[in-house]
C-alpha cells in the first residue's frame, strides 16, 4: 500500500511535470516554424514529452483507485 502511494505521487508529479515541459517545447517548435529554422523533430519531441506526460497522469490515477479501494477492503 505505500508502494502505491509512492508511485501515485511520482507519477501525477511526473506526469504533470512532462505535460508542462511537452507544452513549453511545442512552443519553441512554433517558434523555430514561424521564424523558419528547422522545426519538424523539436515538435515531434514536444508531442512525444506531452503524451508521455498524460499516460503517467492516467497511470497515477490507476494507482489512486487502487488504493481507495484497498482502504474501502480494510
Amino acid at each position: 500500500m505505500q508502494q502505491d502511494k509512492i508511485l501515485w505521487l511520482v507519477k501525477g508529479v511526473g506526469g504533470l511535470l512532462c505535460v508542462g515541459l511537452g507544452l513549453s517545447v511545442f512552443g519553441e517548435a512554433l517558434s523555430r516554424k514561424i521564424s523558419g529554422d528547422g522545426w519538424f523533430w523539436i515538435g515531434t519531441a514536444s508531442l512525444v514529452i506531452f503524451n508521455f506526460g498524460l499516460c503517467l497522469m492516467f497511470d497515477s490515477h490507476n494507482h489512486q483507485t487502487r488504493l481507495t479501494k484497498l482502504e474501502q477492503e480494510n
